[in-house]
């Protein structure tokens, strides 16, 4: 059935309001000793996205593309390739569990994978594969040195742009702050940002295909407005970027993630057509049986499914 794609689950909770002052020297781009710290800021962003919610589910459409320059955007230079899949995410604490599978093309149609993340950094998550042509659920074991096994399904998303980084995975350092153009539904408009830098630690950065990310962070909702990933030569190769952010159930929620490698001149696009928060999900849903049992995983995800928004 072709090459056997990475599936990862998106990390889908950048959500909630929570509100917080940080005062700059007029001017200087320098924050003062009494504002929060770079530290307190990634608390806030990991805290709306770990505690927001307790689960979510989606149906989303992935596409992927070679694109050449339109204006002041891009386009795609050939047909995409796009694939959809629906994902179930539960929290438990800090910890998280997912199940993800596909839908369309026909020909990778109940592939699924299952994940289980871990946020003790001395504890390494576990993801299990299942191939529905074979009938075999296998064990994957991410190697960072592979483009291929860090691929999300083949597209310009890596397996780590979409897992929940644990904290003291990472040292930090606040840049600046600023204002940043943001696509809400409502329209674009300027947001007051952190610009927070993160820098993995020596263990982390073995494990890494970055070797420092840059994230603009909403001051006031402490949720992601950009994104850009640099390589272990200190040269930016890929941007993240926001559209359509939505305020769905009291969470603030991107309709659409785009990621851009400015290597390969590829971009991908995930849209999230349907999405519902904080639904019953049972624990046995979020085990082996999710991926080898059709009718069980029918039978719980038409439920979920009825409320999707």
């Amino acid at each position: 059935m072709g090459s056997v794609f990475r599936l990862k689950h998106l990390a889908f909770a950048y959500a909630a309001a929570l509100t917080a002052t940080i005062a700059l020297l007029a001017g200087t781009g320098e924050v003062r000793a009494n504002a929060v710290t770079p530290r307190q800021v990634a608390e806030k962003f990991d805290h709306v996205l770990r505690k927001s919610h307790k689960t979510v589910v989606t149906k989303f459409r992935l596409s992927t593309c070679r694109y050449a320059a339109a204006g002041e955007g891009v386009r795609c230079a050939e047909k995409p390739r796009v694939s959809v899949l629906e994902n179930v995410l539960k929290f438990y604490g800090d910890d998280i569990r997912s199940a993800a599978i596909v839908l369309e093309p026909a020909r990778d149609k109940g592939i699924g994978t299952l994940n289980y993340e871990y946020y003790d950094v001395r504890k390494d998550n576990a993801a299990w594969i299942y191939l529905s042509a074979l009938g075999k659920v296998k064990r994957i074991i991410s190697n960072s040195e592979s483009d291929d096994s860090g691929s999300f399904f083949g597209s310009e998303f890596y397996i780590e742009d979409l897992d929940y980084r644990k904290l003291n995975d990472y040292s930090y350092k606040l840049l600046r702050e600023e204002n940043v153009r943001v696509h809400e539904k409502a329209g674009p408009t300027n947001r007051p940002a952190w610009v927070l830098e993160w820098t993995p630690t020596a263990e982390r950065a073995r494990k890494s295909k970055y070797g420092r990310v840059v994230t603009w962070i909403d001051r006031e909702r402490h949720i992601l407005l950009r994104e850009q990933y640099f390589n272990h030569d200190g040269q930016l190769f890929k941007e993240r970027t926001i559209r359509s952010l939505e305020l769905i159930d009291k969470h603030w929620m991107p309709r659409q993630i785009m990621m851009n490698n400015l290597q390969t001149k590829r971009v991908s696009t995930i849209d999230r057509e349907l999405i519902v928060f904080d639904r019953d999900v049972q624990d046995e849903f979020l085990t082996q049986r999710v991926l080898t049992d059709q009718a069980f995983r029918e039978r719980h995800l038409g439920e979920l499914r009825k409320a999707w928004k």
